[in-house]
């Protein structure tokens, strides 16, 4: 079951080129779904974009004016089912066979890192419920080690101390991945320039007993200030992407 998610900062305007983009993406390869994250307009806005690509089922939550909004779509022969929605993040039931059942978290972080362990809190409380392996995928906004950042200023990382115990607490797994290591900047150049790796996905200790090859490929950032990742059932199999050069 392929995946490409991407927080693609805005789709509220057609003609924006990454509407084009994320058609581009879609046509070249068969994804089961599709998470998109800050897309800035109404839920019903984006399913003509992902619908021509098979993507005839759909959930989502409307942006509050400009900001946030989050859409999951999947095909028909996909067997899930919603079990919990809010701005920040989206769970659901994936069956694919009776030793294959497992949950799908699809996850933006706030951007507000006074907020973020809020979130973290929240999410948690339902991971607590689920009685299933579980996969977190998607925009976490937050990074967590030194060597997931790349700037000109080093220090301390703001949230991530509380990222951290939050994961340990849950026992979340990193999900490995293959491209390029950072997936944000902040569209600043020289020496004001940053960028940081804040998308990725988790799994749950059980998960690597269902998928033990999955594993997530970087696409280079593009169009957005975020790169579109692919979430894959086993890595191994995966095509490789083209080599990524950062622009110094």
């Amino acid at each position: 079951m392929n995946g490409l998610v991407w927080n693609c900062r805005g789709l509220n305007d057609p003609l924006a080129p990454i509407i084009t983009k994320i058609r581009a993406l879609l046509s070249t390869k068969h994804y089961d779904f599709v998470f998109l994250s800050e897309t800035k307009c109404m839920v019903e806005d984006v399913s003509p974009i992902c619908r021509p690509f098979g993507m005839v089922n759909h959930v989502g939550v409307d942006a509050l004016g400009s900001s946030g909004g989050l859409w999951l779509g999947w095909r028909k022969m996909i067997n899930l089912s919603v079990v919990f929605k809010c701005k920040n993040f989206i769970i659901c039931l994936v069956e694919q066979c009776k030793e294959r059942s497992w949950f799908l978290c699809c996850v933006y972080g706030d951007p507000y890192v006074s907020n973020r362990n809020d979130v973290w809190q929240h999410l948690g409380s339902w991971l607590e419920l689920l009685d299933r392996p579980y996969l977190l995928i998607g925009d976490f906004n937050q990074v967590e080690y030194n060597w997931d950042k790349l700037s000109q200023k080093c220090g301390r990382i703001d949230g991530a101390n509380d990222f951290t115990l939050w994961k340990q607490n849950y026992q979340l797994l990193d999900i490995p991945f293959k491209g390029p290591r950072f997936t944000w900047w902040n569209i600043r150049k020289g020496k004001k320039k940053v960028y940081e790796r804040l998308d990725k996905a988790l799994g749950s200790k059980d998960w690597f007993s269902i998928f033990p090859e999955s594993g997530v490929h970087h696409f280079p950032i593009q169009l957005s200030d975020h790169a579109p990742i692919e979430f894959s059932p086993d890595l191994t199999k995966s095509k490789g992407l083209r080599p990524y050069k950062i622009e110094s």
